[in-house]
């Protein structure tokens, strides 16, 4: 028996809209064949759907954004379908797009770097109508019926509960973790003698300021250096630095 298979890659570009829950199919479908006798099937492939969000401006969905439930544990909170289509989907906000309205968040929060997923151990915070607000760290999640439930590290009081079945939350804020590029370790065996100073620099690092780096190292190293000529610290001459 004669097996055959062929992959294809192919890029639509359209424009639609779609509802909460609507989907989009694609189909395979055999025109003619020369033989009789055969057996189709189709693996499961990868199917990658791309916003022109950055150009054209932001999507949108309608408050309520969270809920809780009698289903739901003291400790759980929800994330409405309309909002849970956005989480770990790759959507990046764009506040300030290239053609469109500027969004008024932008003023606060400014350009969006991150796409919009939630992490065990990020923080909730949640503002209240009466001008306070409660934190919780998320501990776990889990997708139910397209909706994404998230198990907090302590149950939501019934104030909080009132605020949001009521949807007179002021705002909601998701804190993440990132890796934090303002510091970097260096793990060398150092020569005896003086430290020698340097910089790192970063890739993102603007133009206008590498332009007049070697100005900016000689001024910074003649700064460390009339600073720490005078300095010691137990004794020990800092611009030393030892020996490992």
């Amino acid at each position: 028996m004669a097996y055959t298979s062929f992959s294809d890659s192919f890029t639509l570009s359209t424009t639609f809209n779609l509802n909460i829950s609507e989907s989009i199919v694609f189909k395979l479908v055999e025109l003619y064949s020369t033989t009789n006798d055969f057996t189709a099937s189709i693996s499961a492939g990868s199917l990658t759907v791309s916003s022109l969000t950055p150009s054209i401006g932001y999507v949108t969905t309608t408050c309520p954004y969270l809920a809780t439930s009698s289903s739901l544990n003291d400790n759980e909170l929800k994330l409405t379908s309309g909002t849970t289509n956005f989480h770990d989907s790759g959507y990046i906000f764009t506040p300030n797009p290239l053609s469109g309205s500027l969004n008024p968040l932008y003023s606060i929060y400014g350009d969006v770097d991150y796409p919009f997923t939630i992490k065990p151990f990020d923080i909730i915070l949640l503002y209240l109508n009466d001008g306070t607000y409660v934190e919780y760290r998320v501990l776990s999640l889990r997708v139910v019926s397209g909706e994404l439930i998230m198990t907090l590290d302590l149950p939501l009081s019934s104030t909080t509960k009132n605020n949001i079945s009521g949807n007179t939350l002021n705002k909601f804020l998701i804190l993440t973790r990132i890796k934090d590029e303002t510091n970097a370790s260096i793990i060398y065996k150092k020569r005896s003698g003086k430290t020698s100073y340097g910089f790192i620099l970063p890739d993102n690092l603007s133009p206008e300021v590498l332009a007049k780096i070697d100005t900016i190292t000689r001024e910074v190293k003649q700064k460390l250096i009339n600073e720490q000529q005078t300095t010691e610290v137990n004794s020990i001459n800092t611009i030393d630095g030892g020996e490992i």
